[in-house]
């Protein structure tokens, strides 16, 4: 591994993945057809980790989505009506409510849209049964951290359900 380049970190291939060949990127450049995806979308992230809040609502915003960010499923379920998100992205671990936790708060709580909003876990369990545990439990789908960016917004891009804007 070259001495100036950090450690790959790759959902497939974990963190002694080699780093790829030739220069370092200094900026992260998304896709266009990623940015043009989350155009508009409203975004609603739960991370109870400060770095990796920052991080993700960071690479989201880029992406053109409309973010709020909070660290906890209370604060999730104070912001929600307002807020009124085309997808959640949540944490699973979190101290005192978690992931399945706010899949039920989300399911319980009233929606004036026509298709329920979709909720996508992100987390470091990578067992199989607890993904299908997941998935289960009213998740749309789960990204197992570490994470590439441009998967994450793929996946969030892939998420945003087709007439998920209109009301009912």
């Amino acid at each position: 591994m070259q001495a100036d380049r950090p450690p790959v970190l790759h959902p497939q291939k974990g963190p002694s993945a080699s780093a790829p060949e030739g220069p370092a990127p200094a900026v992260l450049v998304l896709p266009a057809a990623a940015n043009a995806r989350l155009a508009g979308a409203r975004v609603l992230v739960v991370e109870d980790d400060n770095d990796s809040r920052e991080l993700i609502c960071a690479l989201i915003q880029r992406a053109g989505a409309m973010v709020m960010c909070v660290a906890s499923v209370a604060q999730a379920m104070e912001v929600y009506r307002s807020f009124d998100p085309d997808v959640v992205l949540t944490d699973f671990s979190m101290p005192g409510a978690d992931g399945f936790d706010l899949i039920r708060e989300f399911r319980k709580a009233p929606s004036t849209r026509a298709v329920a909003v979709p909720i996508l876990v992100l987390s470091g369990h990578s067992e199989d049964n607890w993904h299908a545990h997941a998935l289960a439990a009213g998740a749309a789908d789960v990204l197992i951290k570490p994470f590439d960016p441009p998967v994450l917004i793929a996946w969030i891009a892939a998420a945003l359900v087709p007439g998920r804007s209109e009301r009912a």
